[in-house]
């Protein structure tokens, strides 16, 4: 489990793990199942330190994989991702039907007075992503093919999900959910890589307006 920790001298937050690894920031993402195949909810991390190699991006590890044929095991899975890693919310397309079971999550969540499920959609998703094959598998082959800096571990069904679509003989025009595992992955990839974080200490821009941080307007 992550613990969400400030650094003492610069103030800097960060996640720190078991084993002393420090992140930056992390994500979930999860796709439901595909019939017969199983849904995939999968927690990335992003490295709090840059590499040394120059131009090199930050590394991203997985931290939680779980594989089901029930969506509502699907739900509970990325429940716990979210406690574990401290993620904020759940990437989920929100146009698929099974968003409704988040829904009745959250009405039980309220009447708890607990803090509900949010989700998003991923960036550039559409429909059951027919067309966007190359671009998704553009984005994997950036972290593992142009120098590696995407880690699954020697465990993860994720590699053999990929290579399933990864292939010369598969579509662009294919519908991407029925590869569930590439899914949750490339749009965990995405939500890093395309919604870089700014570093810390750059100059913010506050929502409301222009303010002095020491002496207010």
């Amino acid at each position: 489990m992550l613990r969400r920790l400030k650094d003492y001298v610069s103030g800097e937050p960060f996640l720190r793990g078991p084993d002393g690894r420090e992140f930056r920031r992390t994500v979930c993402a999860l796709c439901w199942p595909w019939p017969p195949l199983p849904g995939c909810v999968v927690a990335l991390g992003e490295m709090r330190h840059a590499p040394t190699v120059l131009g090199e991006r930050r590394h991203i590890l997985l931290l939680f994989e779980e594989w089901s044929e029930s969506p509502a095991r699907l739900l509970e899975a990325a429940e716990r991702a979210l406690r574990l890693c401290c993620a904020r919310r759940i990437i989920t397309p929100e146009d698929d039907p099974r968003i409704a079971l988040v829904d009745a999550d959250n009405d039980a969540r309220r009447e708890a007075r607990r803090v509900p499920l949010r989700t998003e959609p991923p960036l550039a998703w559409h429909g059951r992503g027919e067309g966007l094959l190359p671009y998704y598998l553009s984005l994997l082959h950036a972290r593992v093919k142009d120098g590696k800096t995407l880690f699954l571990g020697a465990s993860s069904r994720l590699p053999a999900d990929v290579a399933l679509a990864d292939r010369d003989d598969v579509s662009p025009q294919s519908a991407m959910l029925q590869w569930p595992g590439l899914c949750a992955l490339a749009w965990g990839v995405e939500a890093l890589d395309m919604q870089p974080a700014a570093a810390w200490g750059a100059r913010q821009t506050l929502p409301d307006g222009p303010a002095d941080t020491l002496g207010g307007y």
